[in-house]
């Protein structure tokens, strides 16, 4: 019956609490099961269990840690992808403890796992897939929407500073092809970036708006709620704000504690070398005095793609087995569709 109750909450999680209550996307869910499929296969090659006979009590701290391990030495899963599967075990735990007396115990002894750290870098920044889910959620049907997903988007393609953006005038912005944004940078330095022409079209309608757009020349490109030029304290609440949602509805991503407005500029710079973009550009699009301090970048781009192989490895072929003795790891049917969706 233990077992029953396991199987049928994890069901239920699959089938109702994620896409209904929790609205998680398609790839977020098919991410959870295959997760879960991993972990029933860790049960099913350490412990000869099968997903029929897994029941709260077999969710100990050690089982916990022999996953990890598993993971990292006999699948070479890197420690991103480690920890995205820890999540989404204790996400489920999580919900099964609101349900379930027995569950809360496994979900503490998960939540007393020591994780391994997915700090990307010395630095904080977005990958290409966490950038565009972020500069998707601002509403754009409102006032303040508007203005921050404009706001969120130059941050971004220009690289820029958060006191740069502060610093923009109306006068600042040179539309044409392609349009160009001139920054006040350190030292009283000054450069124009160019921007895409979609965020020259964010520019157009933010400035056509009025709401928080002043309109001369001279007047702040970006005001708050009171009508006052932007400060970086408030780029700072506005970058934490939608760092939060996009960690409400992917927490798979965003694995960062330390998210600023810098990362976007982070960011923008990282991207670019992974692009091929050469390092001079580079330094002289960012501003940065020297090459040394752009060569950061290039060291951060070539750690992902280490990391990246390293989660994409050619599994060895093993000795072939009789077909009378061999025996697959089953999955419920809930999680074997919820993976279909990837």
């Amino acid at each position: 019956m233990k077992c029953k109750t396991f199987l049928l909450q994890l069901g239920d999680y699959f089938d109702v609490y994620l896409p209904d209550v929790r609205r998680a996307s398609k790839n977020t869910i098919a991410a959870y099961a295959d997760s879960f499929a991993v972990f029933f296969q860790f049960l099913y090659e350490s412990k000869g269990m099968q997903h029929t006979s897994v029941s709260y009590k077999n969710l100990t701290p050690a089982v916990f840690d022999e996953f990890i391990l598993w993971m990292r030495n006999e699948k070479g899963y890197s420690p991103t992808s480690v920890r995205q599967r820890m999540t989404a075990l204790s996400s489920f735990l999580k919900y099964a403890s609101r349900h379930d007396a027995t569950a809360i115990k496994p979900y503490t002894n998960l939540s007393g796992t020591d994780r391994p750290s997915t700090v990307r870098s010395e630095f904080p920044y977005f990958t290409a897939e966490e950038m565009g889910i972020l500069l998707s959620l601002p509403n754009a049907g409102k006032y303040l929407g508007g203005r921050d997903m404009v706001l969120l988007s130059l941050l971004y393609d220009s690289g820029a500073r958060a006191q740069e953006i502060c610093d923009l005038n109306i006068g600042d912005i040179r539309f044409g092809r392609p349009t160009k944004v001139k920054l006040h940078g350190k030292g009283n330095k000054v450069r124009e970036v160019p921007v895409s022409e979609e965020v020259a079209a964010l520019l157009k309608y933010h400035m056509g708006q009025g709401g928080f757009c002043g309109t001369e020349k001279q007047s702040p490109l970006f005001l708050n709620q009171s009508k006052e030029k932007m400060t970086t304290a408030c780029i700072r609440s506005i970058v934490g704000k939608y760092v939060r949602l996009a960690r409400s509805s992917h927490p798979d991503l965003f694995p960062e504690r330390n998210y600023s407005p810098h990362s976007f500029r982070h960011s923008k710079a990282v991207h670019m070398v992974e692009a091929g973009v050469d390092l001079i550009y580079i330094r002289n699009f960012l501003g940065h005095a020297t090459i040394s301090t752009t060569e950061v970048y290039a060291r951060v781009s070539q750690s992902a793609v280490a990391k990246a192989l390293a989660e994409h490895k050619i599994p060895r072929p093993a000795a072939p087995v009789p077909e009378s003795k061999k025996v697959q790891c089953e999955l419920p049917d809930f999680i074997e569709k919820s993976r279909k969706n990837m």
